[in-house]
């Protein structure tokens, strides 16, 4: 009988912590832990430098503890489930260091993956779980459980792993064959993928009916890899995955079966299959309604109106069917791209069901564009030759579906349908149609910076001789694009100068460099003449025009219309007004006004997030910024042919800074020479009269003067030639090298004076 005499503090204590001592001493004997601690112990490994050393025992440490701790200690844990055991035990008693210094030992017995893969079995999943995830346990915590995680996953889903569970589908024992589908169930669409390469080895058909049992079952994890095989060129692969499919009763699979059921390219046997699944599905099955259907799905799908299965999560695994090597392959592909893909594959059923129809072959040119430069990403071309061979497609059909994407906003397809023009486009391609300059001038216009640049290769490829309708946006675009410094930046409007500041500071945590203004026309000159720009943050202090007729403006400018803007309100109202008037722009965002600017940054990152992966990158900015300055050398060394190229005093200023800029100076020099303006020559004589810059630099700048003035006679004033002889009489202590370049100067200005112009 149990005495209700309650236990007195101290009494309560001992109990505890004998009850401790015991749970020690039995788990360290339970694994045999009986040798002393050696040095080797203390080693760095080389992945692991943080790791902590195990050093003297605390004796601030309650008595209790300081016993489990030497006792661990002298017990010197060596296998990998004792380490575990070991950080265990320290975790519970909150001694986070020696964890670390345990969970690092594990790292550093260089466990091949099954040896992993037979701990986690062990030790639970659980456990790696938790030091993934606790801050006080990096970074051997995570690097721990990730080559864990990595280990198990890799010898879960081998091939040869998956092939033996396979072959145990037929096995006359119930158990075994459930527990071999349970481990396959759990693999997921790997075993899928596996069980349907079974089908083209003619050689195991008796493995067949156990793997129709498994796919039937497999659930929502067979979808993808069954709709990947249901194109496959094995007619076999074919049927089973759609006899499969129709066990499943979804959108993507009524879709299959319906190219199937359809298509002239699929043999009467697999009609069939697809007939019974759509009687199955109770899904009328009228030629019509199925590629309206086709069509409309497609449609939704490439403008984002329909999300593809398994959009939730933040990448989609895509299946396919290779032909040659009679497997399945997949693709990891992110959410946006992978709803494209599908809108692609949507289209070539429609289009291979009737390619007579007009309206299905824009929507297959249109939506395998889109996808194809989508996989190949913004900085790298589409396989132009391997479209063509693949579409069929003509200059005249790249221009409509270039129309087409830019309506839609489509700018992969669009940028792809560019880099086509610039293998197959002619002068015709720029043309103006109904008074409208071309789909190129367009997609300059456009605003998104990838866009422009492919549109500019296609113009310049093209190398029209004669002036065409918005031409001078080519010029405009090109300047632009070279004064580019390849230092990414954003822009704050503050009519207050030392709040701006404080602002612009703040972007360097985002990797940006930070710029100020305090006026609109400050900061819309400012948007507009830095091609470098990621970011707009407008405040509602601006006004004359007020920060929402800016915002406006920029909007409908071609450099900033695709520019993430962020508007800084400390009105709620105004705020609210502006949303609203904004809210179809998913590159706008309105945010409180706070002093705190790490809220600020927060909000700007998420607004970065949205024009990932096509924002643009370092290389990028130099990519564009040389083609543009070649390109612009080109045109101004002969005038005679390029007349219709003009240059207005803004971008001959402009184009002055890129005489500055490092690597530029030559071919800035050579534009500005060719262009036979006062202010031309007046840039080229400032340049090569300053004695810091390097001598080759100056040298270049003289010799363009000197040409510039042999073409079209001296235009400088009666003041800049008094300057130029000024500067000589005071370069007395230059160098030789640097007094030959202003005499050079003086040369040339006196070898030609413009008579109307000096006396």
């Amino acid at each position: 009988m149990q005495s209700s005499e309650p236990l007195s503090p101290h009494k309560s204590l001992i109990r505890w912590e004998l009850k401790l001592l015991f749970c020690a001493i039995v788990m360290f004997s339970i694994v045999g832990l009986t040798s002393h601690l050696q040095p080797s112990l203390r080693a760095q490994d080389q992945d692991l430098k943080a790791a902590p050393e195990l050093t003297l025992v605390d004796q601030g440490l309650d008595e209790t503890t300081r016993l489990i701790l030497r006792t661990l200690r002298d017990s010197d844990p060596q296998s990998s489930e004792e380490l575990v055991n070991a950080a265990k035990l320290m975790i519970d008693i909150r001694l986070d260091e020696d964890a670390r210094f345990y969970i690092g030992q594990i790292s550093k017995l260089k466990l091949n993956n099954e040896q992993l893969y037979i701990l986690q079995n062990k030790v639970g999943a659980d456990f790696f779980s938790s030091i993934h995830g606790s801050d006080s346990l990096q970074p051997e915590g995570r690097i721990l459980a990730r080559k864990v995680l990595a280990a198990s996953k890799a010898l879960a889903n081998s091939p040869a792993r998956i092939d033996d569970l396979i072959k145990t589908l037929n096995n006359p024992d119930i158990s075994v064959r459930s527990e071999a589908f349970r481990k396959l169930r759990r693999l997921g669409e790997p075993a899928v993928a596996q069980l349907l390469e079974v089908f083209a080895q003619k050689d195991r058909v008796a493995d067949f009916p156990g793997i129709r049992g498994a796919l039937k079952s497999m659930g929502i994890h067979a979808q993808g890899p069954l709709l990947g095989a249901a194109r496959a060129n094995d007619i076999q692969v074919q049927a089973e995955a759609l006899r499969a499919l129709g066990y499943y009763r979804t959108s993507e699979s009524l879709d299959v079966m319906m190219r199937a059921y359809l298509s002239p390219n699929v043999p009467n046997s697999l009609k069939a299959i697809a007939l019974q699944s759509l009687d199955r599905a109770e899904f009328g099955y009228d030629p019509a309604i199925i590629e309206d259907r086709l069509y409309r799905r497609s449609r939704e799908f490439l403008t984002g109106k329909r999300p593809v299965d398994g959009a939730v999560l933040s990448s989609v695994t895509i299946w396919y069917w290779d032909n040659q090597k009679k497997k399945m392959i997949s693709s990891e592909l992110d959410q946006l791209t992978a709803t494209r893909v599908t809108a692609a594959r949507r289209a070539a059923d429609l289009y291979e069901i009737n390619p007579a129809l007009k309206r299905n072959r824009e929507l297959y040119l249109l939506t395998q564009l889109e996808a194809a430069k989508r996989i190949a990403g913004p900085s790298k071309n589409t396989d132009v030759e391997l479209i063509q061979k693949t579409l069929g497609i003509t200059r005249e059909e790249t221009q409509a579906v270039l129309a087409e994407a830019l309506k839609l906003e489509l700018v992969p397809a669009a940028i792809a349908c560019c880099e086509l023009l610039e293998k197959i486009g002619d002068e015709s391609s720029l043309s103006a149609i109904a008074g409208q300059p071309a789909g190129l001038i367009d997609a300059i216009v456009f605003g998104d910076r990838h866009l422009q640049f492919a549109a500019m290769k296609a113009i310049a490829n093209i190398d029209p001789q004669k002036a065409f309708a918005g031409n001078s946006y080519m010029i405009k675009l090109a300047v632009f694009l070279a004064q580019s410094e390849n230092r990414p930046s954003g822009l704050i409007g503050h009519n207050r100068e030392d709040l701006a500041q404080n602002y612009a500071a703040t972007l360097l945590s985002l990797g940006l460099y930070g710029r100020a203004a305090g006026s609109s026309r400050d900061f819309f000159y400012a948007a507009t003449s830095d091609p470098d720009l990621e970011v707009l943050l407008v405040t509602d202090t601006l006004s004359n025009p007020n920060y929402g007729n800016l915002i406006q403006q920029l909007r409908t400018d071609w450099r900033t219309r695709r520019l993430p803007i962020a508007l800084l309100y400390r009105d709620a109202d105004r705020g609210r007004r502006t949303s609203i008037q904004l809210q179809n722009d998913p590159l706008f965002t309105a945010i409180p006004f706070s002093l705190q600017l790490n809220l600020v940054a927060t909000h700007i990152e998420r607004l970065d997030d949205r024009i990932k992966p096509w924002k643009l990158s370092n290389f990028d900015r130099r990519r564009h910024g040389a083609f543009a300055m070649q390109w612009l050398a080109k045109i101004s060394s002969d005038r005679d042919r390029y007349y219709f190229y003009r240059l207005s005093s803004r971008e001959q200023a402009q184009l002055t800074k890129l005489l500055y800029l490092p690597g530029f100076a030559g071919s800035a020099s050579a534009v500005l020479g060719s262009l036979g303006t006062p202010e031309s020559q007046r840039s080229l004589v400032d340049f090569a009269s300053q004695n810091a810059i390097p001598l080759d630099e100056r040298e270049v700048a003289a010799e363009a003067f000197s040409q510039s003035v042999k073409k079209g006679g001296t235009l400088l004033t009666v003041a800049d030639i008094q300057l130029q002889y000024d500067r000589y009489q005071a370069s007395a202590n230059e160098s030789k090298e640097s007094r030959k370049i202003l005499a050079d100067l003086l040369d040339a200005i006196e070898e030609r004076k413009r008579t109307a112009g000096v006396q």
